[in-house]
């Protein structure tokens, strides 16, 4: 489940748009959109450089950052 210091982090307009679109990501970014991965799923994935890897992530976080908007 989503917590609401993710959804807020992820609403700063910047960082809504690394679910919708293909976007430049920072180190820092990357690692606190994993966080937010490990926190919904209790995985422990770490960054690396698989691209494929990444969308996954960004795929589930977008679609618990749906969900926990519509509750809102």
């Amino acid at each position: 489940m989503m917590k609401p210091e993710h959804f807020e982090w992820l609403s700063i307009p910047k960082h809504k748009l690394f679910l919708t679109t293909s976007q430049r990501i920072t180190k820092e970014e990357k690692q606190e959109l994993y966080n937010i991965y490990n926190d919904i799923t209790g995985e422990k994935k770490k960054p690396n450089g698989c691209g494929r890897c990444m969308r996954n992530v960004i795929k589930m976080v977008a679609h618990h950052y749906d969900r926990y908007q519509k509750i809102e």
